[in-house]
C-alpha cells in the first residue's frame, strides 16, 4: 500500500471505501524497477540482480540475507562507492571510445578528461536517481562529485580535501547521516584505501603486482573496520576476508558489465541466452557459499562500548601523525585502567522493547534464561527473530532455561523460531510436556540464582493460567506476572507468605484488572516495568495503575516509551539503562 501511495495515486477514505481522486502515471523509478524485474523473472538469483541494479533488497529472502552478512558480502548489495565507481567508469570509458572512434573536427581547446569524467558523474547521478537516491547511494556519489571537482580545480593534498570536503557536504544535505553506520564505514574504508595507496605505490603494471596491492588492501580494510564491525554488528566474518578478494574483481568486472549490458539490450534483443548462462554461473558459485563452515562465516565477538572504538581509531592517528609514536599508548591504557576499577554486574535482567507483548532475558555468567518470546506477525515476522536471537548471539550467550507464560501471540509468537533456532531443549525444564499446558511448579538453580514458579490452582483461562516466575539472588530479586488477573493475585497471595520483590513486571502490562492494591503492598516493588505498546491501542499502562504504584514510590518504567529497560544487579545496589537513555538525542520528544 505504501508503495502505492507513493506512486500511483493520492486517497481517501470515505464510509471504510477506497476513493482514487486523483490517478498518476507510474514514476520512472518504479518503471525502471519493474523492467529490472522483469527483466531478470524466473531466474534463480533474481533478488541478487534486483538488488544490484536497484539497490532494493526486498526480494531477499531472511535466510539469503543473513548467509551474505555472515560471509561478509553485504556490502556488495547495498549502493556504495564500489557501484558507484563502477557505473562512473563505465560512463567515462565509454565515452572515451566513442571520441576516439570518431573524428574529431575543430580546434580542440578544452581537456577531453573533463568531458569524460562529466559523462561518467551524469551516469552515476542516473544509477542514484533509478536507486531512488538511497542514502548510501547518495553519499558514495557526493564523495565523487567533491573528488572530481577538486581534481579539476588541482587543490592538494586532493585525497584527504575530498574526504573532509565531502563529509561537510553529505553533513549539510543530511545531518541526521551521523546516526547511519554506513556514514563510518563508507569514509573510514576510502581513508583506509588512500593510506594504503600511499604506502604501497604501484611500480609497474604487472598482473602479480595488482594482486598484491588488492590483496593488502582487503587485509587493511579488513583490520581497519574491524572495531566498527565489532561494535555494530557484534562480529567479524573471517571468510570474509577471502571471499571479498573473489568477489569484488568478479563483481567488478564481470558481473556488473554484463549486468548493464543486458539490461540495456533487453529492451531491443532477446538476452535470455544470455541471462541463463550468467545465472546458472552464479548459481553454482552462490550454492558454494553455502557450504562454508559457520564458524569461518561469521565470529561472534563481545559486544564492546563506543569509547573503545574512538580510542582505538585516536591512537591510530596519534600513532601515524606524531612524532612521539609512544604516546599513542596513553589513551588505551588510560582506558584499560578505568575497565579494570569499573565494577561488573553480578546478573542482569533485560525487558526488550517488543510493542504490545513481552519478551525477557536474565543474563548471568554468559548464560541467558528467556521469559516469554514476544508477536509474531503474518507467520513468519517475530520479535524473537529480529531482536531475541540477534541479542544471544551477539552476546555469545548459552540459552540454559526458557519459559512461556501464556499460549497467546503477544507472548508466545516467537516461540517456533526460538526452536528452530536449535534452542527447543530449554523449554524442558518448565514445560517437559509441551508449552500448551501450564508450566511446572518447581524450583531450580540457574548459574547460581534461585528460579521458583508458583502453582496456578488451574484457573482454566490462559491470562490467570500464566506461569509465575519470580528469580532471586541474597539481595534482589525480580517477580515475572505474565497476564494474571486481581484473581490469580489474591490466589498467589493466599498460597505464599510473602511474594516481596525487588523488581516486578506489571501483570498483563498494566492493565486495571490487575495490579491490586494487596498485591502491590505484599510485593513492594521498588522498580515497576510495563511492557506496552507506545500509545497502543489498549492504551497500557492504565492510569489508575500507575498512581497505585505511585502510591509506594516505585519507579516505573514503560517499554514503549523508554525502549529496551535493562537492570544490572550489583552486590549491594543495582542500575537501570534504558534505550531511550543511551541514546538520548535532542530531537526525540514524548
Amino acid at each position: 500500500m505504501r508503495l502505492l501511495k507513493r506512486y500511483f495515486l493520492k486517497e481517501k477514505f470515505l464510509n471504510k471505501q477506497l476513493t482514487i481522486t486523483h490517478k498518476k502515471e507510474p514514476s520512472r523509478v518504479y518503471g525502471y524497477r519493474q523492467y529490472i524485474q522483469n527483466t531478470y523473472d524466473n531466474t534463480k538469483l533474481q533478488w541478487l540482480y534486483y538488488a544490484l541494479l536497484t539497490g532494493d533488497k526486498s526480494l531477499m529472502s531472511f535466510d539469503n540475507k543473513q548467509l551474505m552478512q555472515s560471509l561478509g558480502l553485504s556490502h556488495l548489495l547495498a549502493i556504495s562507492g564500489l557501484h558507484i565507481g563502477l557505473i562512473f567508469g563505465f560512463g567515462y570509458i565509454s565515452t572515451r571510445f566513442l571520441f576516439k572512434r570518431v573524428s574529431y573536427v575543430g580546434e580542440q581547446t578544452s581537456n577531453l578528461s573533463i568531458i569524460y569524467s562529466l559523462v561518467g558523474f551524469v551516469t552515476a547521478f542516473i544509477y542514484v536517481y533509478l536507486s531512488d537516491f538511497l542514502v548510501s547511494a547518495t553519499r558514495a556519489l557526493v564523495m565523487l562529485g567533491c573528488y572530481l571537482l577538486l581534481y579539476f580545480l588541482a587543490k592538494q593534498p586532493l585525497r584527504w580535501r575530498s574526504i573532509l570536503f565531502a563529509l561537510v557536504v553529505v553533513l549539510i544535505i543530511n545531518p541526521f547521516n551521523v546516526l547511519n553506520p554506513g556514514l563510518y564505514f563508507s569514509f573510514l574504508a576510502v581513508a583506509i584505501i588512500f593510506l594504503v595507496v600511499n604506502y604501497i605505490p604501484v611500480l609497474n603494471t604487472l598482473f602479480v603486482n595488482k594482486i598484491f596491492v588488492l590483496i593488502i588492501i582487503q587485509l587493511a580494510l579488513f583490520i581497519g573496520l574491524m572495531p566498527l564491525s565489532l561494535y555494530f554488528f557484534n562480529g567479524i566474518s573471517l571468510a570474509g576476508l577471502l571471499l571479498n578478494l573473489i568477489a569484488i574483481p568478479l563483481l567488478s568486472f564481470i558481473v556488473m558489465p554484463m549486468l548493464i549490458l543486458i539490461t540495456l539490450a533487453s529492451s531491443v534483443f532477446d538476452m535470455s541466452v544470455l541471462i541463463w548462462i550468467l545465472d546458472n554461473i552464479l548459481g553454482y558459485l552462490f550454492n558454494l557459499l553455502v557450504l562454508i563452515p559457520e564458524y569461518l562465516s561469521w565470529i561472534s565477538a563481545e559486544k564492546i562500548d563506543s569509547s573503545l572504538v574512538i580510542f582505538l581509531y585516536i591512537t591510530v592517528l596519534i600513532f601515524y601523525l606524531l612524532p612521539y609514536r609512544w604516546i599513542a599508548f596513553i589513551p588505551l591504557s588510560t582506558l584499560f585502567i578505568n575497565y579494570l576499577l569499573t565494577e561488573k554486574p553480578q546478573w542482569q535482567l533485560h525487558v526488550f522493547d517488543v510493542g504490545h507483548g513481552l519478551m525477557i532475558l536474565v543474563e548471568k555468567d554468559k548464560y541467558a534464561l528467556i521469559y516469554d518470546f514476544g508477536p509474531s506477525y503474518f507467520n513468519r515476522f517475530s520479535r524473537t527473530r529480529s531482536i531475541l536471537l540477534p541479542y544471544i548471539k551477539a552476546n555469545n550467550l548459552i540459552v540454559k532455561t526458557a519459559i512461556l507464560s501464556h499460549d497467546d501471540n503477544d507472548h508466545a509468537g516467537g516461540l517456533q523460531h526460538f526452536i528452530d533456532a536449535g534452542f527447543g531443549e530449554a523449554l524442558l525444564q518448565f514445560h517437559p510436556k509441551n508449552t500448551h499446558n501450564v508450566c511446572e511448579v518447581i524450583d531450580i538453580d540457574f548459574a547460581g540464582l534461585k528460579v521458583e514458579s508458583f502453582s496456578t490452582k488451574g484457573f482454566g483461562n490462559e491470562n490467570d493460567d500464566s506461569c509465575v516466575v519470580r528469580v532471586s539472588d541474597n539481595t534482589h530479586s525480580v517477580l515475572l506476572t505474565g497476564d494474571i488477573s486481581k484473581a490469580r493475585e489474591a490466589s498467589l497471595l493466599a498460597d505464599n507468605k510473602s511474594l516481596k520483590s525487588t523488581v516486578m513486571l506489571s501483570p498483563h502490562h498494566g492493565s486495571d484488572t490487575s495490579s491490586s492494591v494487596n498485591f502491590i503492598n505484599n510485593v513492594a516493588p521498588q522498580v515497576v516495568i510495563h511492557s506496552s505498546a507506545y500509545k497502543g491501542q489498549w492504551e497500557f499502562p492504565k492510569p489508575l495503575v500507575v498512581e497505585r504504584y505511585n502510591q509506594i514510590n516505585a519507579q516505573q518504567f514503560t517499554t514503549g516509551v523508554e525502549g529496551q529497560i535493562s537492570i544490572k544487579f550489583y552486590a549491594n545496589n543495582l542500575a537501570i539503562e534504558t534505550a531511550r537513555g543511551q541514546e538520548s538525542y535532542w530531537f526525540i520528544k514524548d
